[in-house]
């Protein structure tokens, strides 16, 4: 590590020994530290648990998905997040446990007091701790994910109303947010693809091999729901992708791949489902592939909710 990097290192290890995050120890264990480098040209103090996870008993509590949340949410023009700055370390660690927590840097040996990132069950610890925060909030919609509380509400008078029992339960909780955002919400647009996601693959130039492809469908995956048909329009480019298949990248491969992009810039927007209305699932396949679409309303109204396939 070089001087400057060390500098940095301990400047972050005496703010956390000040805040009470850490102490120094004597223990038999001792993860590496690793410093990442932010976009703002910082750098974020990481440990590499690895070898602690690998010896870890799973923590099989769920994490929400986004995407049900999204459709959770009820229709509602105004929002406002919380967000609990250092989440994780808001949890106190038992003390039995503390030991285990232990990372070593030229300056001595430490242990974390709270709970630190990096642990294998340190999400689902959180996700539980706040979804104990929330249960029992009658008439308040407040839909946690991990370190964000969002609230969403009919008035801004309601919401604001909303937010004084959530205070309270700050308190009891002994949890600290250090930012609340509001947002005035156009609902009825529906559920959009972040523009700011989209460009990042659209600067990304045609695979020259497999591991290229395969990165390229990954990526484009994670917003399959939005594009009708995303088997059926990848799949010249994911057949290269199989075992035993020549690479040879044609007119094909290259229409599929500028497709997609087309498929993310103008992707269709998808509503949010409402309960008190019945579904349509349309489906379709070919000899390689499956696509669905879950549907509602009817005639000029009808509207898709999510794409599969």
């Amino acid at each position: 590590m070089n001087p400057s990097k060390k500098e940095i290192l301990k400047r972050e290890i005496d703010r956390l020994l000040a805040e009470g995050i850490i102490e120094e120890c004597e223990s038999s264990y001792a993860s590496p530290i690793v410093l990442i480098p932010k976009p703002n040209g910082t750098f974020s103090l990481c440990i590499d648990y690895r070898k602690l996870n690998e010896i870890t008993v799973a923590d099989t509590y769920p994490l929400p998905r986004m995407y049900d949340l999204l459709h959770q949410a009820k229709l509602t023009p105004f929002m406002s997040r919380l967000y609990l700055r250092a989440g994780y370390h808001q949890v106190k660690v038992h003390a039995e446990d503390q030991d285990k927590t232990a990372f070593v840097s030229p300056f001595g040996t430490y242990r974390y007091l709270r709970m630190p990132y990096g642990l294998r069950n340190a999400p689902a610890t959180f996700q539980r701790k706040m979804n104990r925060f929330c249960n029992g909030l009658e008439d308040i919609q407040a839909l946690p994910y991990l370190d964000d509380i969002i609230l969403l509400s009919e008035t801004i008078e309601k919401l604001m109303f909303d937010l004084t029992p959530i205070f309270e339960r700050l308190l009891l909780f002994k949890l600290k947010a250090i930012r609340e955002i509001s947002w005035i919400l156009d609902y009825t647009k529906g559920i959009e693809v972040d523009p700011e996601k989209v460009a990042s693959i659209l600067d990304i130039p045609p695979p020259k091999n497999v591991k290229e492809a395969q990165s390229f469908l990954q990526t484009c995956s994670w917003l399959r729901r939005y594009i009708q048909d995303f088997a059926k329009i990848s799949r010249p480019q994911s057949y290269l992708t199989e075992k035993k298949v020549q690479w040879q990248w044609g007119f094909d491969q290259q229409n599929a791949f500028q497709t997609l992009k087309n498929c993310l810039t103008t992707p269709p927007v998808l509503k949010q489902a409402d309960g008190t209305l019945p579904y349509i699932i349309r489906t379709d396949a070919s000899n390689y592939t499956l696509g669905a679409v879950l549907l509602q309303g009817e005639g000029s109204d009808e509207h898709p909710i999510e794409y599969a396939g």
